[in-house]
């Protein structure tokens, strides 16, 4: 059972934690310490070390949080076909979630600590592993189908299918529009098709 004091222990800490995305956004992942959550909460310090005895922590927390914003557990993978219209789908959420969502402007920063910090390797190889998963499943549904030969390198065009996005917008600073996403997909489509005919 959950005793009112739980219930005020997890508000308090899902209010930090807003706190700390929020700066994050806004400043950048140095900004987050105890102190400037306390100034923008309320929390006292002290009931915040409790909760993060190491600044470490609420950063990669509110990492975390950031990442979690990038999906919609609640939406079920679209793989009924055809292959452009699969990735299409689903990579609109990626577009919109780098071009809209607090995901695009957080990223750079867990990909530059994830170079220094095992912690935030952690969080960007689990994410990246779940956007792998799902792109996996629509291409593993598209040769299912015989749409695409099951000897393709499928780790090959996961990666493209995934990485390109995140240079054009994070390394080139360009947009991810919808002309971009639908020439984007015929490009993988069409290797697909070159690679399944041994091309």
């Amino acid at each position: 059972m959950t005793t009112h004091k739980d219930a005020r222990m997890l508000a308090t800490r899902e209010m930090a934690l807003d706190a700390a995305l929020d700066i994050l956004q806004q400043e950048g992942v140095l900004a987050i310490t105890h102190a400037s959550i306390s100034a923008r909460t309320g929390i006292s310090r002290s009931t915040l070390y409790r909760h993060w005895p190491k600044l470490n922590q609420v950063r990669y927390d509110a990492f975390a949080c950031a990442t979690r914003a990038t999906q919609d557990a609640n939406v079920p993978l679209r793989t009924n076909g055809p292959l452009r219209a699969d990735l299409t789908w689903i990579l609109s959420f990626l577009m919109v979630a780098l071009n809209d969502m607090p995901w695009g402007k957080i990223a750079p920063q867990v990909i530059a600590a994830a170079a220094i910090e095992d912690e935030a390797r952690k969080l960007i190889n689990g994410w990246i592993q779940d956007r792998k998963t799902s792109v996996e499943k629509v291409f593993q549904a598209a040769i299912d189908r015989g749409e695409v030969s099951d000897n393709v390198p499928l780790g090959s065009l996961v990666e493209m299918t995934i990485a390109v996005p995140y240079f054009r917008k994070l390394v080139a600073g360009q947009q991810l529009d919808q002309d971009w996403l639908d020439t984007h997909v015929k490009i993988i489509c069409s290797t697909a098709e070159k690679m399944s005919d041994g091309n």
